[in-house]
């Protein structure tokens, strides 16, 4: 007990030790409280305490990465101005939340940096996302709901957030199967990694299917081929094979029907009445972050356009796409050309996640703690990181 609570202290005084446990109580939290707001409390801590140290961090801004991730942000929050109704309060939220992502991406890029996810944050995201799996599996089938889908605990309630983000804890728990050999550590993470694709599977979400086959491929990729052009050859030959497989289902009613039983959930239909309600003007500068998406079809509101894309599009035009991309290319560029670094692997396969299941679903990228910090924001925190490596640090 004295031993524990000297490690304690130990973290506690340290400011790269306190910056990794708020970072675990952001995540803890997701999965845990209801309440978006209370879940919300670590990540003020957090925001305040890097306001509060800013003088020992603040030679991130030398980095390109991190000035088009502050660019996108801004940008974003700039959309309040001409977004209809333009609302003071709601513009101020935005605001606040773009500052807390950056804060995130900040803090964890240093922890990153200083072997923090290495040492012990990994396995207390997996232990964390390990247990609330197990929970959420549990009231499954105490509650056996109507619709027959899994829907996670927390912020995670519903079924394709759920299912995308138990593939990122995935992603967690295959990194602590690879990085400790002990049998019985690799038992209790293949226990982990069946609850988990049970979890998936039970959530009935074809997306969070295909984003998170892709994701867990991408990262047993990276840590089977020995070189980064391997790899990119290794992954492209994946997309193909996995692509005339998918083609080959959608063409057989039969097995298009097994696959799809909602169709295509009127994806497209909500897509293009999406974007008819641009203007000309719209289309370069966007509708404002805080202009309503909601689309009606056949007496359905669908509450946003169901792709991440199409609603920075809605939100910040074409510009703001372009930077969203821009962050994305740079990310993927910056992880492989840290191919060899175990974080670098572990964020090319939740980064793949993110980019797939944005194109059938995601909505907010500047919010609250929740998914997109950790499926988007995490891995690009993990790129700005190895790129604000000092050479001394290299060899972590």
């Amino acid at each position: 007990m004295r031993e524990f609570v000297r490690k304690t202290q130990e973290v506690l005084s340290d400011r790269i030790g306190l910056m990794a446990v708020l970072l675990v109580a952001c995540f803890v939290s997701v999965v845990l409280l209801s309440s978006q707001s209370r879940a919300s409390y670590p990540t003020y801590a957090l925001a305040l305490f890097m306001i509060a140290t800013s003088a020992q961090w603040r030679d991130v801004l030398d980095l390109p990465l991190i000035r088009w991730i502050l660019a996108l942000l801004i940008w974003l929050s700039m959309s309040t101005f001409w977004s209809d109704p333009f609302e003071l309060r709601n513009a101020v939220s935005v605001w606040i939340r773009a500052l807390l992502v950056f804060c995130f991406v900040v803090a964890f890029a240093e922890c990153q940096l200083r072997g923090q996810l290495q040492h012990w944050m990994g396995i207390a995201l997996t232990v964390f996302g390990a247990l609330a799996v197990i929970a959420a599996i549990t009231y499954f089938h105490l509650e056996n709901p109507a619709d027959g889908r899994l829907n996670g605990l927390g912020q995670l309630d519903t079924h394709v957030i759920a299912a995308l983000v138990y593939g990122g804890i995935g992603l967690f728990a295959l990194r602590f199967f690879n990085t400790y050999p002990h049998i019985s550590s690799r038992v209790l993470a293949v226990f982990v990694l069946a609850a988990i694709g049970y979890a998936v599977f039970e959530s009935d979400s074809r997306n969070a299917w295909v984003s998170v086959v892709l994701g867990v491929g991408v990262f047993m990729l990276a840590n089977r081929v020995a070189e980064a052009r391997q790899f990119l050859v290794s992954v492209a030959t994946m997309g193909v094979i996995f692509a005339v497989l998918l083609g080959l289902v959608l063409l057989g009613d039969g097995s298009q029907e097994i696959l799809l039983p909602r169709g295509d959930s009127y994806r497209l239909l909500i897509w293009e009445n999406t974007l008819s309600q641009f203007t000309q003007s719209s289309y370069f500068i966007g509708r404002g972050i805080l202009t309503s998406d909601d689309v009606e079809i056949g007496g359905m509101l669908f509450e946003h356009p169901h792709n991440m894309y199409i609603s920075i599009l809605h939100q910040g035009g074409a510009v703001g796409v372009l930077i969203y991309l821009v962050i994305i290319f740079k990310s993927f560029s910056i992880l492989l050309a840290h191919y060899h670094h175990k974080d670098a692997k572990l964020a090319l396969g939740l980064l793949t996640i993110a980019v797939s299941a944005y194109l059938l679903d995601g909505h907010e990228l500047i919010d609250k703690v929740g998914d997109t910090w950790l499926l988007f924001w995490l891995p690009v925190a993990v790129a700005v990181g190895l790129q604000w490596r000092p050479t001394e640090l290299r060899g972590l």
